[in-house]
């Protein structure tokens, strides 16, 4: 399913919107490391390459991959259902009912 002119300026900002949390909870993460010896230095430098390794990865805006991208957003607390108003209808019950979906399938196991 395509993404409308629309939808596309939407999932821009729900995008973005879900990055922004990303970096605020990577920010209190950061505010917990203890930077008194070089080992708790480099400790914070392997914990913040993984992070950005991490980033990398998850904020890969293609269209292709969006809606699995904005599903694992809505697992991980980045984004809630009530956000994605603006999306069509049959986006938003796809994006709802597949997230279901993920949550009966991890609970499952």
């Amino acid at each position: 399913m395509d993404y409308t002119k629309s939808e596309k300026k939407v999932a821009q900002e729900l995008f973005k919107l879900a990055r922004q949390r990303d970096y605020k909870r990577l920010q209190t993460d950061i505010k917990q490391y203890k930077c008194d010896t070089p080992e708790e230095i480099w400790s914070l430098r392997d914990f913040l390459n993984k992070k950005a390794k991490e980033f990398d990865n998850k904020y890969d805006y293609r269209y292709s991959v969006l809606d699995e991208i904005f599903i694992s957003f809505i697992l991980e607390g980045l984004l809630y259902v009530h956000e994605l108003k603006g999306l069509s209808k049959e986006r938003q019950e796809y994006l709802i009912n597949r997230t279901k979906k993920q949550v009966s399938n991890t609970n499952d196991n």
